[in-house]
Formats: structure tokens, sequence, C-alpha cells
């Protein structure tokens, strides 16, 4: 069983028990994730990934929104994507111990702890670079164009967006993208039609960018989010 608390800017404290692993889409957040007492970070997500079984004590986590994760950690954001480290490798050991001890609350009440909430509430304090980004990434604007509205040179424009995303411009647009056919695949429309509506070429594209960042062919999506 699975279950979340939404949190302000896309961001929002889960629970899953019971669950028997498979594919999870890519969404480029970062998670802070319990399992069996100890406390992981999963960086940001630029593919599909095979997540295990839950154990029996279940799984819980804090998912911090795309772009806003950035400072929270001392390893830069690019160097924990799409992998699975422990907390201490990248906090201090007590900022670890601290948070380690507000995820075993959250794992062991019903309802989020305070602390949580608290450092939830600080990642996603609205910035109005990273929305500007986003808002871009869901038009499909180039990254010339984002660059150019916010009085930036390309470049510079491209290393921020790696320091505080931990990807690349062109993989958010294919995120977004991804994320929009997904909301269509669970409606009665055609392959073909979101395809369209979705910003893909053709329904070769779509399916060749869901076996990348979804983990199954449209189809199949559609067949198990009915």
């Amino acid at each position: 069983m699975y279950s979340e608390l939404a949190l302000p800017g896309g961001s929002a404290l889960w629970r899953s028990s019971g669950g028997a692993g498979g594919a999870v889409p890519a969404d480029g957040c970062v998670d802070l994730i319990l399992l069996d007492d100890a406390v992981y970070v999963a960086g940001p997500s630029t593919r599909w990934i095979a997540a295990v079984a839950d154990p029996e004590s279940g799984s819980f986590g804090l998912r911090l929104s795309p772009g806003r994760a950035h400072g929270l950690f001392r390893a830069a954001l690019p160097l924990l994507a799409d992998r699975l480290v422990p907390l201490a490798d990248t906090v201090t050991a007590d900022a670890a111990r601290t948070l380690r001890e507000r995820m075993v609350r959250f794992g062991d009440g019903p309802h989020p702890t305070a602390g949580l909430v608290e450092i939830a509430g600080r990642a996603t304090v609205e910035n109005p670079w990273s929305r500007a980004v986003q808002i871009g990434a869901r038009r499909a604007v180039s990254a010339a164009r984002i660059a150019a509205e916010m009085n930036e040179t390309e470049r510079t424009f491209r290393r921020r967006m790696r320091e505080r995303f931990g990807y690349g411009y062109a993989i958010l647009v294919r995120l977004e993208r991804a994320r929009r056919a997904q909301r269509l695949l669970r409606s009665d429309r055609t392959l073909a039609d979101v395809a369209a509506a979705a910003g893909y070429a053709d329904q070769s594209h779509l399916t060749r960018e869901f076996r990348r960042l979804v983990g199954a062919s449209p189809a199949q999506f559609a067949s198990s989010a009915a």
C-alpha cells in the first residue's frame, strides 16, 4: 500500500508497505528514504530504476521536487544522479544523525513529524530561477531562449542547471514531456493522439522515450494505470 502527503512545490512525504518492487519512472526528483532504520539518498533520477520489494517494516521517504534539493547535500547533485547512497556520505555526521532520528520517528508513527515538514519546507521555498526553468521545460522552450530571458549566457545557464537540478536542461524537457504523456495515457486517447498532444515527433518516439524513462511501453503503462 502506498500513500503520500503533498507538500508545496510538488514535494511529498510518502509511505509504502508491502510493495513488491518493480519499475519506477524517472521524475528528476531527489528522495530521502528510510529502509530498515538506515537513511539513503536517491539522487536525481534521469532514467527508470528497478525498485526492490519493501522490507517488513515498510519504507518511508521525503521526495524533493526537481530543483529543490540544491544546497542540502555537500556532494554535488550531478554526482548523485541515478544513485542510491547512504545519507552519511552526503551530509555532515551531525546532520545525518539528526535527519535519521526524524526519519525514524516518521516511520514509527502515522503522521509526518514536524522536523521532516520543516526540512521539506526549507527545500520547497519558491525559487524564481528554478520555477522559470520548469515552466520553460514544460513548454519545451530552448535553452538559448530561457538563458536570454534570464539575462544569462547559455553556458552560465547550463552550469546553473546542473548545479540546481543535477542534470541538464534537455533531460528536464524530456522528463516533463514524459510526465505529460503519463497523464494523457490514463485517459481513453489513442497512443498516436497522446504522442502528438505530449509533444513527441511520432508514436515511435513516444515508445522509445517511455522505455528509457518509464521502464515500460506506453501500452503497458496505460494497461497498468487502467
